[in-house]
């Protein structure tokens, strides 16, 4: 049986420098970037008035990588607090961040909230809770304990916060992920331990969604699908996914 949190751990831990050296990579964040901003204000984002200091936009950017979802709604988000069960990728959304001048109130840790053994005490600290926003940004078909990973998420929202989760849609006909050699900058050999960390390799449909957010009691799901393809890869291993959007409310 596979050990999908520690291969996850282990294998994005090594790849975290080279996350986005590749052109496909550079587009497919840029693509995403895009796409999340286009969609603020269906999320129930505003963009934050300059020297508005009465606003308070606190978002949670979990398996956040090197801190896609984070910057893509920076204008939109007075604070981000990023959860990564990787290390080299907090490491990496803290350098990114520490670069950007003005530095926004952005931070990451290392930590697993969907571990069914519990979570650490470490990440039981009172301002782990309560945020306006919850995200997910292409991580959800990494995640072994998928309706467990959704209750932890929803826990750290207030009433009345939003958890969104951006992934790929399972389609009928669609290759599964694996079935291609996608270089992600590291070789084939890495592209075959990538696709090990990953349980759901054709993604996620409305209806399994939509089935999970009201499992959690999450209201006013939503869900739209993003009208340009996410292509992985380059040359003859490239393919394409559609990549979906899905939000709901807690009460």
């Amino acid at each position: 049986m596979t050990d999908y949190a520690s291969k996850n751990r282990e294998v994005w831990h090594n790849a975290a420098k080279n996350y986005d050296v590749k052109s496909w990579q550079k587009q497919l964040i840029k693509q995403i970037t895009e796409d999340i901003q286009a969609h603020a204000q269906w999320l129930g984002l505003s963009p934050l008035q300059p020297n508005d200091a009465s606003t308070s936009v606190r978002l949670l950017d979990y398996a956040c990588g090197p801190g896609t979802i984070s910057i893509a709604l920076q204008p939109f988000i007075t604070s981000s607090q990023g959860i990564d069960i990787a290390p080299g990728m907090v490491e990496e959304y803290n350098s990114r961040i520490s670069l950007m001048n003005p530095a926004p109130d952005f931070h990451a840790q290392v930590g697993d909230l969907c571990s069914s053994e519990g979570v650490s005490e470490d990440l039981q600290a009172k301002d782990l809770y309560a945020f306006d926003v919850a995200a997910i940004g292409m991580g959800f078909h990494h995640f072994e304990h998928l309706q467990l990973s959704i209750d932890r998420l929803i826990e750290r929202l207030k009433s009345g916060g939003v958890l969104f989760i951006v992934d790929l849609l399972e389609k009928k006909g669609d290759s599964a992920i694996g079935e291609h050699k996608v270089d992600h900058g590291h070789g084939d050999d890495f592209a075959k331990e990538a696709a090990r960390t990953v349980p759901h390799k054709h993604g996620f449909t409305r209806e399994g969604m939509e089935a999970m957010f009201d499992a959690t009691g999450l209201q006013d799901f939503d869900f739209v699908v993003l009208e340009r393809p996410a292509v992985m890869g380059e040359g003859e291993g490239a393919f394409s996914k559609t990549i979906f959007i899905a939000k709901g409310k807690k009460a």
